[in-house]
């Protein structure tokens, strides 16, 4: 059996829906655009704030003959007189051609959940059952490793690597040491497959070096080349 409204026996889905068409249609004011929960509640503004006395109370709008009083204080489903349930379902039944007793009343709503403090009891029984939880989750098998981030990938491409160059001919790699006999890698005198530099045609030979100055052999002559070429 869906929720229904005792004012008007419409159905709706759940019975949040049918408070707010309680509110909005048989709890509304017809003096101000003020709603209220309940027929009660609606009379007692009526009373207080546009100062009606109880036997001037306009009649609750929208309702079947019979259910537009304020005798019955109606919220949701809660309230209902049991007589009017009964006759509701019935009607249902043959309505939908259904056995006798073959449809139930709505579950009532969840019962509110007690805020109140724990005695010390509860709380030690609360810790005890936390603490037998918690040894029997240590107690299950480790879960199996995750594999290991360097394995294969599928489909995955191969990885290239960028190759050196080669080294030159002639020429020690980088941090090689040089080869015997060219100590610190001096450079050579002169560029391969020229003659040695001489003085230039028609300048005079330079002077000869002082005497005595260790070095020069007889003979020898500095050119502009800082070659020592034999006279």
């Amino acid at each position: 059996l869906r929720p229904w409204c005792w004012y008007c026996e419409r159905e709706f889905e759940d019975e949040k829906v049918l408070m707010q068409h309680q509110k909005a249609k048989h709890f509304k004011c017809g003096m101000c655009p003020r709603r209220l929960n309940t027929a009660g509640g609606l009379a007692v503004h009526i009373q207080q704030v546009h100062k009606l006395e109880p036997e001037n109370l306009p009649r609750i709008e929208n309702a079947l003959p019979g259910r537009d009083g304020y005798e019955v204080e109606i919220f949701g489903m809660e309230g209902i007189p049991a007589p009017d349930v009964a006759d509701y379902k019935r009607r249902k039944e043959i309505e939908l051609g259904l056995a006798a007793g073959s449809i139930s009343q709505p579950q009532p709503k969840r019962p509110k959940i007690e805020n109140r403090l724990l005695s010390e009891d509860e709380l030690r029984a609360q810790l005890e059952a936390h603490k037998a939880l918690m040894g029997a989750s240590s107690d299950a098998p480790a879960a199996t490793a995750a594999p290991e981030a360097t394995a294969a990938v599928y489909n995955a491409p191969p990885t290239a690597y960028a190759t050196p160059p080669a080294p030159t001919p002639g020429i020690p790699p980088l941090g090689a040491s040089p080869p015997p006999g060219l100590p610190g890698m001096s450079p050579p005198p002169f560029m391969p497959g020229f003659p040695p530099l001489g003085p230039f045609p028609g300048a005079p030979p330079l002077a000869p070096p002082f005497p005595g100055m260790p070095g020069f052999p007889p003979g020898y002559v500095l050119s502009c080349g800082f070659d020592f070429i034999h006279g």
